[in-house]
């Protein structure tokens, strides 16, 4: 084993290039392993990468839930390496640091539990000055303080009430979503929730917000494994409509619902708003990349030279890249649709058939209310925020209408308000499978914003509408399946997202990635993962 130390030593005060030596360098500290498993190519690029590995006495009832586990010790690790991270030298020299974490509770390749062991991966600036090597100083950094703020964040002595609370939320949390199933429900919203945020950018719970408050046609109460009880509203499976004015927390639920795919954070406010895991919030989409896509139950009366049965473009409407992205999340297994009328084009949410056949006796696109029965029946529920349009109303299983944050149920009396509204009920068919036939070999993808790029690709790929990515390591993942994504080739659309998310959740970032990962990468679902390959340039076969 070549020490870290022994390294440092001798190459004390020469070109930074001979940092290079240190890849593969390990030392035991205290108990702490430390390892360089990346080293960076000058002070002013991307830190180097340390791997830190050591076992956990940690009590039994939180290694049996290592995600929360390991959150917990991410959030402490942050905060301890902003404290002792100080620059020395140039660049990013004395840099110490992980990615900063959402409310969200995923698993990341930053903070990993494995049984007994904890592994940490931790950005390192490695000093230098005129560019030359600082020996003294890389070793008070790896050897030291490296070591000492793993060991200090992983450490719960003292601390075991408030590891126990992140613990009881995770477990609450996913004890919920395994019951919406056999409560034929989709998502559950828990009295006293603090729904709104603090601005449009902030994930932080918004300061003196209306607590929610379920109505109580759809209170349930729920009997939680760690001993306490909770009600909420349970939202039925079919087509749900939240109306209401404007201002009043239409989008506000219908957000709070689509973060509801992954478990939050205890002080979060949004702890008891649970949801299915193939949750799915669409929005238009205009000028997206759509590849042979069945979008033919949405296209009624087809122009000349389409065909919706295999329909592709690079410049979708903004129906016709709704409808596209229904049945690609459709085709990987989504059971629930989530739709604003702020953000989708209206002629997919509803239309006037009256217009219709006086005017210009031309359907083209078939709204929402018109496959929501063939969608229920195909088990896909919808939940739509809309002010209030009779069709939607007409067709809906349950009326939420918002006022001031407060819900109520009036679902009864919108069916007697809209009791005459025409419908045309239409047949819903499921998307046909696509073969992913050939994909784009990309030379070095990266991520600025929401946007992946690289020379192989004529214009960048935008990820910007996906709104259930909560945080940057959930769009290096994706960048990382862009990379590797020609190995898939040959295998369907559906079977290569559920594949990776498989591999995630089972094996790890190391597995997907074929090599040790950095501290920059995050958990995202199957259909994240379908996400981005239906908005890459891609060749498919239908099956």
């Amino acid at each position: 084993m070549v020490l870290i130390e022994r390294v440092l030593r001798e190459i004390d005060g020469r070109g930074y290039g001979a940092y290079r030596r240190l890849v593969g360098a390990r030392q035991v500290v205290d108990g702490v392993a430390v390892e360089v498993v990346r080293v960076q190519g000058d002070p002013y690029a991307p830190p180097s990468v340390a791997r830190v590995e050591l076992v956990l006495d940690g009590p039994s009832w939180a290694l049996r839930h290592p995600v929360a586990y390991a959150d917990w010790v991410l959030r402490r690790l942050f905060r301890e390496l902003k404290r002792v991270s100080r620059r020395v030298g140039e660049g990013w020299s004395g840099f110490l640091g992980v990615p900063k974490p959402s409310p969200v509770m995923i698993r990341r390749s930053a903070v990993e539990i494995r049984g007994s062991r904890l592994v940490a991966r931790v950005w390192v600036g490695l000093p230098s000055r005129h560019r030359r090597v600082l020996g003294d100083e890389a070793i008070e950094i790896l050897l030291r303080k490296l070591p000492r703020a793993v060991a200090r964040a992983a450490s719960w002595r003292g601390c075991e009430s408030e590891l126990r609370r992140y613990v009881d939320a995770w477990i609450e949390q996913e004890y919920i979503r395994e019951l919406l199933p056999r409560k034929r429900l989709v998502a559950f919203v828990g009295d006293g929730s603090i729904l709104p945020r603090k601005h449009g950018g902030s994930e932080e719970p918004l300061e003196g917000a209306v607590p929610f408050e379920s109505p109580p046609s759809l209170r349930i109460e729920i009997e939680l494994p760690t001993g306490r009880a909770v009600s909420g509203a349970g939202i039925p499976r079919g087509l749900t409509v939240v109306t209401g004015a404007a201002f009043h927390g239409k989008t506000t639920l219908i957000e709070a619902i689509a973060a509801g795919v992954y478990n939050h954070v205890p002080g979060d406010g949004r702890e008891l708003v649970v949801s299915l895991r193939d949750t799915v919030l669409i929005a238009s989409e205009e000028g997206r990349f759509v590849t042979c896509v069945d979008i033919s139950p949405f296209i009624d009366e087809p122009p000349p030279k389409m065909d919706p049965r295999c329909f592709s473009t690079r410049d979708a409407s903004g129906a016709t890249s709704v409808a596209a992205s229904i049945q690609e999340a459709i085709e990987v297994g989504a059971k629930l649709i989530l739709l604003d009328e702020d953000t989708v084009a209206t002629n997919v949410l509803f239309e006037d058939l009256e217009i219709v056949e006086r005017l210009y006796r031309a359907r083209t696109v078939v709204p929402l209310p018109s496959l929501a029965q063939g969608l229920e029946s195909f088990g896909v529920s919808i939940i739509v925020a809309s002010s209030g349009h009779r069709q939607l109303l007409r067709v809906a299983k349950t009326v939420i209408s918002m006022l001031k944050y407060i819900p109520r149920d009036v679902t009864e009396e919108c069916r007697e308000l809209a009791r005459d509204t025409r419908v045309a009920h239409r047949s819903y068919s499921a998307p046909r499978e696509r073969i992913l036939a050939r994909a784009p070999r990309l030379y070095k993808p990266r991520v600025r914003g929401c946007l992946l790029e690289d020379r192989e690709l004529d214009t960048p790929i935008n990820l910007c509408s996906n709104a259930q990515l909560y945080e940057e390591t959930q769009l290096n993942t994706l960048r990382v399946v862009a990379k590797i994504l020609p190995r898939f080739e040959g295998a369907s659309v559906a079977e290569i997202a559920r594949r990776i998310e498989r591999t995630i959740l089972s094996e790890g970032f190391e597995a997907l990635l074929g090599k040790e990962p950095g501290p920059d990468l995050g958990e995202v679902r199957a259909i994240d993962v379908a996400y981005l390959i239906n908005r890459m340039p891609i060749e498919v076969i239908q099956r």
